[in-house]
């Protein structure tokens, strides 16, 4: 049962919405690119654990109200991937924001479009101190994003045997 209603927010280009089943096809062929998954430790996902993601995703969007949301272009309803906000397992006390497009989506300005409305809403609606963002530093077209975005370097270190950069935005 959600304890709030789940977010939906709407960019000139975009509609960010809850995951949902219907999504499974599109979003396991993206989570199956190695292009996609060149940055993942787990490389490409098999169905099972994309549809496993999914529902995870879900579920966590409409218990908390915010969460990884399926990312669709307005005109045509296609599945583009997913961006939003969670608490990520490290870093519990704050609020990770993140994205993974399909590749017919890179390049189009959909990740930072995106992302944008969920920092406004983030730090607006939600009156969140801080927001940060987690990749590996080869992952340098995630990292271009988040300078984009305003973000910048807060720490590197070492989780699960990971090296990761952490970058951070502050709502001042």
């Amino acid at each position: 049962m959600p304890t709030t209603q789940p977010t939906l927010l709407v960019t000139d280009r975009l509609t960010l919405r809850p995951i949902e089943p219907g999504d499974a096809d599109a979003f396991a062929a993206m989570n199956a690119d190695p292009a996609v998954m060149e940055h993942f430790t787990t490389g490409p996902l098999d169905r099972a654990a994309s549809d496993s993601m999914l529902a995870k995703m879900r579920e966590q969007h409409l218990r908390d109200g915010y969460g990884l949301a399926a990312v669709e272009r307005t005109t045509d309803g296609a599945f583009l991937g997913f961006t939003g906000i969670h608490r990520h397992h490290w870093y519990p006390d704050d609020v990770e924001i993140g994205w993974r497009l399909a590749p017919h989506a890179w390049g189009h300005g959909y990740a930072s479009e995106a992302a944008t409305a969920w920092i406004t809403h983030a730090f607006g609606e939600l009156r969140l101190p801080r927001l940060i963002s987690i990749t590996i530093s080869a992952n340098t077209r995630s990292i271009a994003v988040m300078r984009r975005l305003g973000f910048s370097l807060w720490e590197e270190t070492t989780h699960d045997g990971l090296d990761v950069v952490v970058y951070a935005r502050d709502a001042a």
